[in-house]
């Protein structure tokens, strides 16, 4: 073979290895680009996501609302009042060194005064026990939760039953002057599809379903029918993991992170 013939195959290896390399460079890139793009899917355990998908929680629906932000549209932190984000600010807090404080019923009256609070006495009490927290505890919670800091407000619910007052630097919390109890025989079904991580944000996505007795709904704020749900769970009353990703509606909720690498949450909505 002539010396001209072997550089002549050489440098068609060569040209086929630049080649090879310049593909193997550009699908690289690619895959870079569109990770950075996509962000992160992960479906394994995840102890910041699943704390962040607990800030509203099913345990009791009575509460702050229920799960108001598995709306039919979308849900953000302007949407939702002041005494809701309150209630739930209060639920998530890590209370502690709470102060308890016994009252003295008014005369005539099953109700007890202070300042300008009222509370209700027990049943069949001449008493009203309240707990006193102070204020900060509530504030870290609601600013963790929301990336905000809150307006003063007045009072608050934090269930059907117990208000929270706002005076100086502490809430005090005891039974309201007035309640009802809620009933309900609803239940509600939510499963975590995956999760995203781009840069501060964090998306989850996750199933869900509203179902009473047999018939499944859309979402936790109307009565719109999921009817493909309700004809299914009616004919085998087999609600799993295989059912919700089928029949139940897919939800995504933006997290953004905070400067000490916890998450507040941003905004819930279908997904059409």
């Amino acid at each position: 073979m002539s010396s001209t013939r072997m550089i002549s195959k050489k440098n068609n290896e060569d040209n086929i290895f630049r080649i090879l390399i310049g593909i193997l460079i550009i699908t690289t890139i690619a895959l870079v680009v569109v990770w950075l793009v996509e962000g992160r899917k992960n479906k394994e355990k995840n102890p910041i996501v699943d704390e962040v998908y607990n800030y509203f929680n099913i345990e009791d629906l009575t509460n702050c609302d229920g799960l108001f932000n598995y709306s039919s549209n979308l849900v953000n932190y302007d949407k939702v009042s002041l005494e809701t984000k309150l209630c739930i600010a209060y639920h998530n807090a890590n209370i502690k060194d709470v102060k308890n404080e016994t009252l003295k019923v008014s005369k005539k009256s099953d109700t007890c005064k202070k300042d300008d609070m009222i509370f209700k006495a027990n049943d069949e009490s001449t008493e009203c026990e309240i707990q006193i927290i102070a204020r900060d505890l509530i504030d870290n919670s609601y600013n963790k939760l929301f990336g905000k800091k809150e307006d003063d407000i007045e009072s608050f619910t934090i269930d059907s039953m117990h208000t929270c007052y706002l005076k100086d630097d502490n809430y005090y919390c005891g039974l309201s002057e007035t309640f009802t109890y809620i009933l309900g025989s609803s239940s509600v079904y939510r499963v975590i599809k995956d999760y995203q991580e781009k840069g501060s944000e964090l998306v989850i996505y996750d199933y869900f379903i509203k179902l009473n007795d047999t018939t499944c709904y859309k979402n936790y704020t109307t009565d719109d029918v999921n009817q493909k749900c309700t004809d299914k769970y009616k004919k085998n009353k087999k609600l799993n993991y295989k059912f919700m990703k089928k029949y139940g509606i897919l939800y995504k909720h933006i997290y953004e992170k905070n400067e000490d690498g916890s998450y507040h949450w941003v905004s819930s909505e279908p997904v059409k």
